[in-house]
């Protein structure tokens, strides 16, 4: 697509140095966008020190495209520039901290309000901090912007081992055949990672690691498993299955929650010594259809955990025990294995008669996998998409609202009491985590 401006506010900041503009940069190198211009806004900066820095990183080709503008986003009168933008598309792409969503919305709403030029905002997560202020956002957003102009990313969704989900389920028959509750006795999501906050205290002591995973990435992925197959490969019937599962979950009881903090976390700068916020959360869901009812889906997150994770096991039913008695043990369940990150593969672990072992001998756990690691980043497919007005990737208004308010019972529960568990530095979690699955005689689950 040619002749876009990408307007990006904070546009000097962390994410857009590591993610934003390394991708831009990637997708203009290789001829998939030729933007006529792309702004950084931040209060950081000057211009003569921003486009060196742009230029030695990422080469003369990007940096001759792109500009840089002092911006306080609370400030109207820093939005003028926007004025001259004539004709072409604008892209606005808040990489910002959520505390500030308001204030840039309404001051670009403003500027557009006489303005004719097609335009399109995207807004990164937190997307809200309940359901009241997702609403909120919402509102704010269509007074100025149509839905098929607004993006609200999750990064997740942007992983080639997420949307693999998708072919790998409608593409291949016997596994769209075995997708039910008939055969699948669990499902796992698991997303650890073995680091902390990593200097991130400001917004992660506010949100705790339920807003921040549980509520949108992994119960996103949970839709993505858990869909019915679209009708056709189209952004809003693909969007619509997904917010058929939202609605379809019932609302977790406190019962089916666990919530954990490593120890030494409130010693982590920037921290409150007397903090409540969670780093570790574990919720066990039930989707109430047809093809899911009974089966539970097991949801977990966390930091400074033994190892970094980021995985969907779905575990099929046990054989019979006649056949167990027959070869004398019981073999494994078989297991579906969808690895995210560090590596992306899809494995099958099934269970196989040993070499050179009797015909009626216990059989060994084997994966089958295709281990895929040149997909492209995340943000690289992300972005192409916006440029490319492809919604499918993205959050509906319905979907950010269904997420939250299917977790609002428990938010409101936790403003009046919050137990939280401490955990070592190096575990899995919390016991009570262990418990959670223990109780349903079953296991949690990393390859």
């Amino acid at each position: 697509m040619n002749n876009f401006v990408f307007v990006l506010f904070g546009g000097n900041g962390d994410l857009a140095w590591k993610k934003i503009h390394p991708s831009l940069a990637k997708l203009l190198k290789e001829g998939k966008i030729s933007p006529k211009k792309i702004i950084s806004c931040s209060r950081e900066s000057s211009k003569d020190e921003f486009i060196p820095k742009i230029k030695s990183l990422f080469g003369e080709e990007y940096a001759s495209v792109c500009d840089y503008i002092n911006v306080d986003v609370t400030n109207p009168k820093d939005f003028n520039f926007i004025k001259s933008i004539e004709k072409d598309e604008i892209i606005f792409y808040l990489s910002i901290p959520p505390n500030l969503f308001e204030s840039a919305i309404k001051n670009i709403g403003h500027v557009l309000l006489d303005m004719t030029n097609k335009r399109k905002i995207v807004i990164e997560k937190p997307f809200g901090y309940d359901l009241e202020s997702a609403k909120r956002l919402n509102n704010l957003l269509h007074t100025f912007f149509l839905e098929k102009e607004i993006y609200r990313i999750d990064h997740f969704l942007g992983k080639e081992a997420v949307q693999n989900i998708f072919s790998f389920r409608f593409a291949n028959y016997i596994f769209e055949g075995i997708w039910n509750k008939n055969f699948i006795d669990h499902v796992q999501i698991s997303a650890l990672e073995d680091i902390g906050i990593e200097g991130r205290s400001a917004y992660y002591d506010k949100f705790g690691a339920f807003k921040d995973m549980i509520q949108n990435h992994l119960t996103q992925m949970a839709t993505f498993i858990a869909m019915e197959p679209p009708c056709c490969i189209d952004a809003e019937e693909i969007r619509n299955e997904k917010v058929k599962v939202l609605k379809s979950i019932e609302p977790p009881s406190m019962e089916n929650v666990v919530l954990g903090r490593y120890e030494g976390y409130t010693m982590e700068p920037g921290v409150k010594p007397d903090s409540k916020t969670e780093t570790y959360a574990a919720v066990k869901l039930y989707i109430d259809n047809l093809r899911w009812h009974g089966v539970p889906f097991y949801l977990r997150t966390g930091k400074k955990l033994k190892t970094k994770a980021t995985q969907i096991v779905i575990v099929l039913k046990k054989m019979p025990t006649s056949f167990a008695k027959l070869i004398g043990c019981e073999p494994k369940e078989n297991k579906i294995v969808i690895k995210i990150a560090p590596i992306t593969n899809i494995e099958l672990r099934l269970e196989i008669r040993a070499p050179n072992s009797d015909f009626l001998s216990c059989p060994l756990e084997v994966s089958m996998g295709m281990e895929n690691n040149t997909s492209s980043e995340a943000y690289e497919t992300l972005l192409l998409d916006i440029i490319n007005s492809n919604q499918t990737l993205f959050l509906r208004e319905d979907e950010v609202e269904l997420a939250w308010a299917l977790y609002q019972p428990l938010l409101d529960i936790w403003k009046e009491k919050k137990d939280v568990e401490l955990y070592e530095v190096g575990s899995y979690g919390p016991k009570s985590a262990d418990m959670l699955i223990n109780k349903d005689n079953r296991q949690w689950y990393i390859f």
